[in-house]
């Protein structure tokens, strides 16, 4: 694609419609922003007439913009031509990467007022790059959670980082607040720009099962005091609330108590993300009794050194609701994809792209999956088989636990389910790339059409520049990926 049709459609994202802005970020001045209502007033009926059908946000009414970029109409393109001289010399202003701006403080603060669990002594040592930075693009490499039980050193989890920053991650086993089996394995990584003033933080999910039926609630609490005098975590009773609500009664209140909380809001590209993973339509409400949603809070405090920061809070809720008869129904319910991402004052909005293309990429090792599911399934197995001896509410609670433990319903209709995933990458925000040299593809962002791999596979780059070539810019022999496109 042209440069300067390429920046047409950049400036046009950022312009159009609210849900463009993790496209691109532009300063938004007086002029500019009259600039961007002459864009919207020109280019509505392109996108009316072009891409009516498809819905905003995830950068969806973007992409359907670049498949039809030889019909835009002339006065669309001029009033972008226009907004575009009128913006830095006709250079839009990209989002920050690692490094925040030469005159910002630096912050040292490099953990949340209550740390998350310590890592063991054989946890994945911190690992560290050459700093590597550009406007145009994102050096990202790959890193992994190992977990280390029974010593076995197991990778369990792969998600990418820019190049620069510093990551250590860990896998605790049977060490989760709650006596839950499906928190069994708490993972935890923390990733941060090599200043420390960027930084994102995945924390344990969290577990709670309740019944309707007040006998039964009476039931799985006196269960769970019997257990609490031999020292057996309980699994905490407690009935699902909002994502919304977790935020703020859980998360804020136990690690940001009394921070400054600016917002909280639904967060719908992570829902749809997490319902991909466990093999639900993207929208459509609940399916089998399975409900999710997801939400992200946003706060603005000084932390510990009295540097001025913003943070994003995000959580996904799964609730599973077991039909038990007459008695009602049982939840067994999660809060799931917990994250912080902090960065100094100012930076936050500018760093959104950065936060969600790292998100996109945190993926569980298939053979870990197998492996944890199979840890998990057997202990809800003996739990099923020492219910056989209780009571009659809890016996049939925890058979019908054990057939939905690790979203094992979801997986089995994703089958019938994959029809509605055409658009799967889309919805992902990923696209294929395959190595000419070798034939291997990969699923990278789709926030960028061109990218490089290195012969060790280490490291990507990732750019919106067409021209771009980082050989003989960055070290390293860089082979260039080809883009898949899906086939119609």
């Amino acid at each position: 694609m042209p440069r300067a049709v390429h920046a047409f459609f950049l400036f046009a994202a950022a312009t159009l419609n609210a849900s463009f802005g993790i496209e691109l970020v532009y300063a938004q001045s007086s002029s500019a922003q009259g600039a961007a209502n002459d864009v919207r007033a020109a280019c509505a009926q392109d996108v009316q007439k072009l891409c009516a059908n498809v819905p905003s946000g995830g950068g969806r009414i973007l992409t359907c913009l670049k498949q039809h970029q030889d019909q835009v109409s002339d006065g669309c393109k001029q009033a972008v031509a226009k907004a575009m001289g009128q913006a830095n010399g006709g250079a839009g202003t990209a989002p920050a990467t690692s490094a925040p701006p030469a005159d910002a403080p630096p912050s040292t603060n490099t953990a949340p007022d209550a740390a998350p669990p310590a890592a063991p002594k054989n946890s994945q040592p911190m690992t560290t790059a050459k700093s590597n930075s550009s406007q145009h693009y994102f050096l990202m490499k790959q890193v992994q959670l190992i977990e280390q039980a029974a010593g076995q050193g197991r990778p369990a989890f792969d998600l990418m980082i820019p190049k620069d920053w510093q990551f250590k991650g860990w896998v605790n086993v049977g060490v989760a607040e709650g006596g839950c089996f499906a928190d069994w394995f708490s993972v935890v990584g923390d990733a941060k720009s090599a200043d420390g003033s960027i930084e994102l933080q995945m924390i344990p999910k969290y577990t709670w099962q309740y019944m309707d039926d007040p006998a039964g609630q009476r039931e799985m609490q006196q269960k769970n005091a019997f257990d609490a005098k031999y020292k057996i975590k309980p699994c905490p009773v407690r009935a699902p609330i909002k994502a919304e609500e977790f935020l703020r009664r859980d998360l804020i209140e136990k690690y940001r108590k009394g921070k400054m909380v600016v917002s909280v809001e639904s967060f719908p590209e992570l829902d749809q993300l997490v319902r991909y993973r466990i093999g639900l339509p993207p929208s459509g409400g609940d399916v089998n009794g399975i409900h999710t949603e997801a939400a992200r809070a946003r706060l603005s405090y000084d932390d510990d050194k009295g540097q001025p920061v913003e943070e994003w809070v995000t959580a996904e809720i799964i609730v599973r609701k077991i039909p038990m008869g007459a008695r009602g129904a049982a939840y067994d319910w999660h809060a799931v994809n917990v994250m912080w991402f902090r960065t100094p004052k100012g930076q936050l909005d500018a760093n959104e792209r950065l936060f969600k293309l790292i998100a996109s990429t945190i993926r569980p090792e298939p053979e870990w999956q197998k492996f944890s599911n199979g840890v998990i399934a057997d202990l809800y197995k003996k739990k099923r088989e020492e219910a056989e001896k209780q009571q009659d509410i809890i016996r049939e609670f925890q058979n019908k636990v054990a057939d939905t433990i690790n979203g094992v319903v979801a997986y089995q209709q994703s089958g019938s389910m994959q029809s509605a995933y055409g658009t799967s990458q889309l919805i992902r925000e990923v696209q294929t790339f395959r190595d000419p040299t070798t034939g291997s593809t990969f699923e990278l962002s789709n926030k960028y059409d061109n990218a490089w791999r290195d012969p060790n596979g280490q490291y990507y780059v990732m750019s919106d520049e067409a021209n771009f070539n980082p050989n003989g810019k960055l070290d390293g022999n860089w082979t260039q990926l080809q883009l898949v496109r899906p086939q119609p």
